[in-house]
């Protein structure tokens, strides 16, 4: 039996192009809507053709709509009138999720008429499908309109079978109420099982609308514990009727923007993911990147030698300082191709200015609690070390105290 760390070590993720997708929700005004302005809104209403019109640019391979996706009722009418100008013009991708504003028409049939197939049976608003080598599932968060949200409703008896038959890649998980929100609606742990069911299948994001504002959480449990190996939740539902404000700052929350309009970009990647989310003038808010927790093949068994070569040496540029995230790309260079899910690397500290530890791990996770080299001061030390290579094939360097440099030397790597 390998020890966990190593045996974490040589886990890896293979690269593939990237997916984009657009998620958003809480969209399209009332045509009768004092804001709706002919479509074009006002300065702080109704702002569904600014934001579609980010998203058009971006030319995502699928649009993930969170709900109440037309105000104040999901008629059809209503869905030609103001939704179909503005985001019906991306609705050869769009996969959507039904809000409350929908099942304020009766069982949300305006909704079901206007997507079709789309939006999957009419009596449940639940499916799934795949992309980019990522699971994804959609889920109706209209409890009482389709029989519960609990473990042992139809709907959660399905999401149980659906994330059981799709073991071991990464998964996004999207419907409108959220159950973490520092918004006006605040936390609801009506969706707890749904959480549960995710957390078990090791997913990685759950997307939600309902409170008017962009928020960004750490992964955490299903209770609102931190947990690292927890899904990450966004909230976004500003894309357009209105903004409204934060009410209570919740635990794990890390980010909050309810100043501005705009939609969350997402670029899925076989192994992990990047996010952006957009004003509805384009303008970056708030960017970052993570792996996902379960895509994870069988151990890596196919190793290759490589001649001696230097991947990474600071002396040529700065040293690493203490606290500081370093990333270097791995992949493509000194003979490791783009294909390859880990290196073999001697490490070497130089010139620590005080004792301490070197951290080095895939680019996108948070960084371990073991370190690679253990150090005193003003001696260099060094180590071998199998790293796996994160997002992009980066790997992230991060020194616990003082500063030095950091050389890299590569022997090898795993495919």
């Amino acid at each position: 039996m390998l020890p966990r760390f190593l045996a974490l070590l040589l886990l890896a993720w293979p690269a593939t192009a990237q997916v984009t997708v657009v998620a958003v929700g809480d969209i399209a005004c009332d045509p009768a809507d004092v804001g709706y302005n002919g479509g074009a809104g006002t300065a702080t209403r109704c702002h569904m053709l600014a934001t579609s019109n980010v998203a058009l640019g971006l030319s995502p391979a699928a649009v993930l709509l969170l709900g109440d996706n037309q105000y104040e009722n999901g008629g059809l009418a209503k869905y030609q009138a103001s939704f179909d100008p503005s985001w019906g013009r991306l609705k050869s991708v769009i996969r959507p999720a039904p809000g409350n504003h929908e099942y304020a028409t009766a069982n949300a049939q305006g909704y079901y008429d206007y997507f079709g197939m789309a939006a999957g049976d009419p009596t449940k608003g639940w499916y799934s499908f795949d992309l980019g080598g990522w699971h994804l599932v959609a889920l109706n968060s209209n409890c009482a309109m389709i029989g519960g949200c609990g473990l042992a409703s139809q709907q959660g008896l399905w999401l149980a079978a659906d994330l059981a038959a799709h073991p071991d890649v990464c998964t996004l998980a999207f419907w409108h109420h959220p159950r973490f929100s520092s918004g006006p609606h605040g936390d609801d742990p009506l969706f707890q099982d749904f959480w549960t069911l995710l957390r078990s299948a090791d997913a990685d994001l759950i997307l939600n609308g309902h409170d008017h504002g962009y928020e960004r959480f750490a992964p955490q449990a299903p209770d609102g514990a931190a947990d690292p190996g927890g899904p990450r939740e966004f909230v976004v539902g500003t894309g357009g009727k209105d903004i409204t404000s934060v009410t209570t700052v919740r635990a794990n929350s890390e980010v909050r923007n309810y100043a501005s309009f705009g939609i969350l970009e997402l670029k899925l990647h076989s192994n992990g993911y990047e996010w952006r989310f957009l004003s509805d003038a384009g303008a970056p808010l708030d960017s970052g990147h993570g792996l996902c927790h379960s895509a994870l093949p069988a151990p890596v068994s196919d190793f290759h030698t490589l001649a001696p070569c230097r991947l990474v040496d600071t002396r040529s540029s700065s040293s690493l300082s203490a606290g500081a995230v370093r990333s270097f790309p791995a992949a493509g260079s000194c003979g490791i191709p783009p294909g390859a899910v880990a290196a073999v690397v001697n490490a070497t500290v130089i010139s620590p200015t005080t004792s301490g530890n070197l951290q080095l791990y895939p680019s996108g996770l948070l960084s371990p609690q073991t370190s690679i080299v253990n150090f005193p001061a003003q001696t260099n030390r060094g180590s071998l070390a199998i790293l796996p290579l994160g997002l992009k094939g980066e790997i992230d360097a991060r020194l616990s105290a003082g500063s030095a440099h950091l050389v890299l030397d590569v022997t090898g790597y795993f495919q």
